[in-house]
């Protein structure tokens, strides 16, 4: 596609990849927020397991419909670049086979960056700024856009097949991890979504449109603080991760913490196959 403008695609699966779904719901808002065209579909049933990943049933003004499980791609036309999202439930099955057709569409976009966007359940307080890793396996990306080297080992998602295929071949990515408290992991996460979206700007260098997000987040946390205040154990608790929290900025460890957070969630991955509530 020639006509794209400085490209850059921002990639969310739901599932094990998406506390709180808050990388979908953010894609969501953008798609919903600017005009688009649709690029296609990944559809191709033999990903899914329809017993992990249900067809969701659908019922409109002329009829019942079925939503089989599929990554959408669309360009988002945002007035500065154009940003193509690429949505949908994290593949079941033949992951390899997956990545290779995945990477053959966005070479396609011939794309500047391929954003992954995720959330992790963690140790993290709802009631300070929700934290946001930005790490890359390829070495020139981390240098042009300040990102930390990703060096983890270990069990490994879709994100981190797809990323090492890309590096193969030469695209460039970068993933972006939020935070998410993992006693408040039921969705939607407006805090969340709000914490990736001011990432995704920095990286992307363009300015996002926020809409309601911010005055949603505001409301979301006002609505745990009544809900915490209500137990005083849960209370207790929240107020030792923000003493933990607070001497972590204070030793100027946050960039640590999130990556050794991360690492402990990838490895989760590999030791219970069921999904964290709420993805």
């Amino acid at each position: 596609m020639d006509d794209l403008r400085n490209p850059a695609v921002a990639i969310a699966f739901s599932g094990w990849n998406d506390a709180g779904n808050a990388a979908s719901d953010l894609l969501r808002h953008l798609m919903d927020a600017y005009p688009g065209t649709d690029l296609g579909l990944i559809d191709d049933e033999r990903y899914w397991d329809f017993q992990q990943t249900r067809p969701m049933l659908h019922r409109e003004a002329d009829g019942p419909w079925i939503e089989w499980p599929a990554i959408r791609m669309r360009v988002v036309h945002h007035p500065e670049r154009d940003i193509i999202t690429v949505l949908g439930p994290e593949p079941n099955l033949l992951w390899r086979t997956f990545s290779l057709e995945l990477v053959k569409a966005l070479r396609q976009v011939d794309p500047e960056i391929v954003l992954f966007l995720g959330a992790m359940l963690s140790d993290t307080p709802h009631t300070r700024p929700l934290p946001v890793g930005v790490y890359s396996t390829d070495p020139s990306v981390g240098e042009k856009f300040a990102m930390e080297a990703n060096d983890y080992t270990g069990p490994t998602g879709m994100i981190g097949v797809a990323t090492q295929l890309l590096l193969h071949e030469r695209i460039p990515s970068a993933s972006l991890w939020v935070s998410v408290p993992h006693y408040v992991s039921t969705p939607p996460n407006p805090k969340a979504q709000e914490a990736l979206l001011t990432e995704l700007e920095t990286v992307l260098r363009v300015s996002l449109d926020h809409a309601e997000i911010p005055e949603e987040a505001a409301k979301w946390s006002l609505a745990v603080d009544q809900l915490s205040q209500q137990d005083p154990d849960i209370a207790e608790y929240i107020g030792q991760l923000e003493e933990a929290r607070d001497a972590e900025e204070v030793e100027g460890a946050t960039g640590d913490t999130i990556a050794a957070e991360l690492e402990k969630f990838l490895r989760r991955q590999g030791d219970d196959p069921q999904p964290p509530a709420g993805s």
